[in-house]
């Protein structure tokens, strides 16, 4: 065998011993890319929730504003508005026909 045909068989045997392995590498980087982002968003959720948790434990007006949004309910004297989307608008009428 010549050297180049030995110098070609070589390349090709450390190609295909390493190539597996190397392409399992980019695809473990990519997933690695994809759990970071994920904890990055994750962790900006914990904060607002934090934060969230400070103000329901800290402020009585705050509770009573979620309160009031959560039970559709409005204060003596407040008139409260619904806003209907198009998409809505259907659900909406055939809520109504059926009372």
């Amino acid at each position: 065998m010549s050297k180049k045909n030995s110098l070609l068989l070589g390349i090709f045997v450390i190609l295909l011993i390493f190539l597996p392995g190397y392409s399992r590498l980019q695809k473990l980087k990519e997933k690695n890319r994809l759990l970071n982002s994920e904890i990055e968003k994750l962790n900006k959720e914990n904060q607002n929730l934090a934060c969230q948790i400070g103000r329901l434990e800290a402020d009585p007006f705050y509770i009573e504003k979620k309160a009031r949004d959560k039970m559709g309910i409005g204060k003596r004297g407040e008139v409260r508005y619904r806003i209907i989307h198009e998409n809505e608008e259907d659900n909406v009428k055939d809520k109504d026909i059926n009372r």
